[in-house]
């Protein structure tokens, strides 16, 4: 994550929207009066995606606003990659949103600055109703024993895709299960067969930390101690650095100077998207995002196994409050219409994950399209393979910071500006630097 911007209120309102691009008139909002009032409340909410989330989400706020007419929400929203950095310029202009979206790599940091409000008073008097709630689902979204957010979903690291692509290679579907030998054999069958079309058959995922955090527990780890330090070694990095040198060097993943086009995250910037490889790595909420953007046919599959199992059931995004909301038990409101209302659980669908509450699983069964099934039978599949294991260390709050550092060294070490060794040091170095 980067550092807290330290621009003023007053500095940001003589900024105004043109060093802000991006952002709508609403994130300003502190420069001006509040304009909310207990008759005709007026939130904002903040949250990170596609275009295809958007749609969702907004069909979720025309809903909520239908059965509370005195409560309107207004939002925006941002690539992961620019999302938090436009949510600290919001927060340095003194008008926090009351709803934010957040990821668990991030909770610990706005906890520590204060940002985020103590769920717990709402959970008790039921205005968030967790009766239903998956249990596992909601240990693992806690800091210190405490709820700042409430997940949105459940999902599992997965491998995206194209259909259409494998069978004009004449190759046959990949196997439930495969190694990262057999993956690699597989990707490169692609990039042979499909060479004249410029398609490979993986991106070059060794700067994708959620992947290398797999192939680390695989070996029986977790990244992080449970006191925030780092329990992965130069050894680790250099095993994986070594293992995408091998795929760039034998063509099944794409160049370094491909991968180095990808300038952010997501569905939308993927090169499986831009039809320059087969596969695509990402979480399973986002394959609807992910089929959205093609005419061709996309599956799911899983992530290559190791000595032991890597992959687990993460909270996907959180719903969290911000600590110095006006309406904070409208907001909870809102909250508790997404995880447990049919309208609220109907309107966003799988986009966030498999919701933990019951109630919501069982509203969206009648409704689901075939993507929405597949991802289902994935989460499924992965629950009952052995290939999953609970994670039970949260990230500490420098964890962007970290993630960052591994795409820098993946980078410098695919252009070759650095040996797999440097840079395995270099990134282990910059990891306890962070934590430190």
């Amino acid at each position: 994550m980067s550092s807290r911007i330290t621009y003023t209120r007053r500095r940001v309102c003589q900024v105004g929207l043109s060093s802000l691009a991006g952002m709508t008139l609403l994130d300003l909002v502190g420069c001006g009066s509040d304009t909310g009032t207990a008759a005709n409340e007026t939130l904002q909410l903040s949250f990170w995606g596609p275009a295809s989330r958007n749609k969702l989400t907004q069909n979720a706020i025309k809903a909520f606003q239908q059965a509370h007419s005195n409560i309107t929400i207004h939002s925006w929203f941002a690539d992961f990659s620019v999302y938090f950095n436009k949510l600290n310029t919001q927060i340095a202009s003194g008008s926090i949103p009351d709803l934010i979206q957040m990821d668990m790599s991030y909770v610990a940091r706005y906890v520590q600055e204060h940002e985020l409000l103590d769920l717990t008073p709402f959970v008790n008097d039921k205005t968030i109703d967790l009766s239903d709630f998956d249990q596992g689902m909601l240990k693992n979204s806690e800091d210190n024993g405490v709820l700042y957010g409430i997940s949105l979903g459940g999902n599992y690291e997965c491998m995206i895709y194209d259909a259409t692509l494998i069978q004009e290679a004449g190759l046959g579907t990949p196997p439930t299960s495969w190694t990262w030998n057999e993956f690699a054999t597989y990707a490169g069958n692609i990039s042979s067969a499909l060479k004249s079309k410029g398609v490979y058959g993986s991106p070059d995922a060794s700067g994708a930390m959620d992947m290398f955090e797999i192939w680390v527990r695989q070996r029986g780890k977790e990244l992080w101690t449970t006191d925030g330090k780092v329990m992965f070694t130069v050894d680790d990095i250099a095993s994986w650095f070594s293992y995408w040198d091998g795929m760039r060097k034998s063509g099944a993943c794409v160049p370094a100077q491909t991968q180095a086009t990808v300038t952010g995250s997501g569905p939308n910037t993927s090169l499986l998207a831009a039809g320059k490889t087969a596969f695509a790595t990402g979480h399973s909420n986002q394959f609807g995002s992910f089929q959205a953007l093609t005419k061709h046919t996309l599956a799911l599959q899983t992530v290559p196994t190791g000595p032991g199992p890597g992959n687990y059931l993460k909270p996907s995004m959180l719903m969290s409050i911000g600590a110095k909301s006006k309406y904070a038990k409208d907001a909870a409101t809102f909250i508790n219409f997404l995880i447990t209302d049919p309208k609220g659980a109907k309107a966003i669908g799988l986009d966030r994950g498999v919701p933990g509450s019951a109630r919501a699983r069982a509203a969206l069964q009648p409704t689901l399209q075939a993507g929405d099934k597949a991802v289902l039978a994935y989460s499924d599949l992965m629950a009952s393979n052995n290939t999953a294991s609970p994670r039970t260390v949260l990230d500490p709050s420098v964890a962007g910071k970290v993630s960052t550092a591994l795409s820098n060294a993946s980078q410098a070490v695919g252009f070759g500006k650095q040996s797999i060794m440097a840079g395995a040091n270099n990134f282990y170095q910059e990891a306890v630097k962070a934590v430190s």
